[in-house]
Order: C-alpha cells, then structure tokens, then sequence
C-alpha cells in the first residue's frame, strides 16, 4: 500500500489529507444526527401544540422546558417565549440556528467530493507530462520510463474517485436528513403561528 501510495507522486498527499477530513467529518455528522434522532420527542411535541391550543401556555412552555433536548421543541420554546411580540421572527432566527448545527461540515463533505476527482485529475495530468518527458527524452528504448508516468496518472485518479464515491454516499444521507429537519421545523412553526393567531386576543397576550 505505501508503495503503492509511493508511486502516486506528490498528488496523493492532498488527497491523503481529504480523505482523512472526509472520513473524520462523516464520523462525527453520522454521530451527530444518530443522537438528534435520540433526542426527538414527537409526543412531547404534540402536547405542546395541544396545550397552546387551549390557551394553556405554562403548561406548554413546562413541557418544552423539559423536552428541549429536541430541536424542534427548542424552536417552539422560543416562539413561545416571544409569542406577545416578534413571534415570526422569533420562531425563523431560531430555526436558523437549528439548521446551521445541522449543515454544520456538509460544506467540507461537498469540496470533497468536488476536489478529490479534480485532484486525481492533476495527477493524471502531472503523470502524463512526465511520460511524454520521458519518452522525449529517452525514446522508445525504455518503456518502462513512460509506462511509470502513466502508473502515476492512473493511481491518483483511482484514489480520487475512491475519496468521492465514499464520501458521495453518507453526504446525501445526511442531506436528506437536514432537508427532513428543514420540513419538520417548517411546518411546526407554522402549525404554532396558526394556532396562536386564532387565539383570543385576550388570551394570546396572557402573562406566564
């Protein structure tokens, strides 16, 4: 294997180092969205939602208190919180904080994905310049000088599409993932903001 890596040329260091910022980050976001996934307390929800429905705020605000472990909670804790003043905003900047821990390192997974090739890609370029130097200045009576460049061209090209397709996989997983938070935090505060605005007036502006 190092030999292999050897023969690569000097192509394979950046992509050495991409493949270890892909592979760390994949870790870290899969373990990221698995405890998200942990935390998410649908019925807790529910219950909110019904609560505000009722009029009853401190009872919702009690159960998001205790169940904001889950973002979407934590979103609608702050609506509640800003329900007499702002509530749209209130509800939209926390949502946008909730999706940035989300998108967190996607952008990272995304060059990868981008730059491997186009690295591999340099290195093939780089390996053929070296045969065609080779050939131009040796001839054809040794093969083996040109047959070395082209090596190099097709190793680093193999370890770029490699780097690519293992990091093109879990990055649309964990878009996927991110799109379903984007759904599930569009449609809760949307549910929230209808609710509240169908309340008495009276009873909306209610203290805690």
């Amino acid at each position: 294997m190092l030999t292999l890596f050897a023969r690569g040329g000097i192509v394979m260091w950046p992509l050495l180092l991409l493949s270890f910022l892909a592979v760390t980050f994949i870790i870290e976001r899969a373990i990221f969205f698995w405890r998200e996934s942990l935390r998410q307390k649908f019925h807790d929800r529910q219950k909110i939602l019904s609560n505000v429905e009722k009029g009853n705020f401190e009872e919702a605000e009690r159960i998001a208190q205790k169940s904001k472990g889950d973002f979407v909670i934590r979103v609608l804790l702050v609506g509640l919180l800003h329900r007499n003043h702002s509530l749209a905003r209130a509800l939209e900047t926390q949502s946008y904080n909730e999706l940035r821990r989300m998108k967190k390192f996607l952008t990272v997974l995304d060059t990868a994905i981008t730059a491997a090739p186009l690295l591999g890609i340099l290195g093939t370029v780089s390996g053929i310049i070296s045969s065609f130097d080779a050939l131009g200045l040796q001839g054809i009576s040794d093969p083996t000088a040109v047959t070395k460049g082209i090596s190099e061209a097709l190793i680093t090209t193999a370890f770029g599409l490699i780097i690519a397709l293992g990091t093109l996989f879990p990055y649309n997983i964990f878009q996927s993932q991110y799109q379903r938070a984007v759904a599930e935090l569009e449609s809760v505060c949307s549910v929230l903001e209808m609710i509240i605005e169908k309340l008495p007036e009276a009873l909306r502006m209610t203290k805690v």
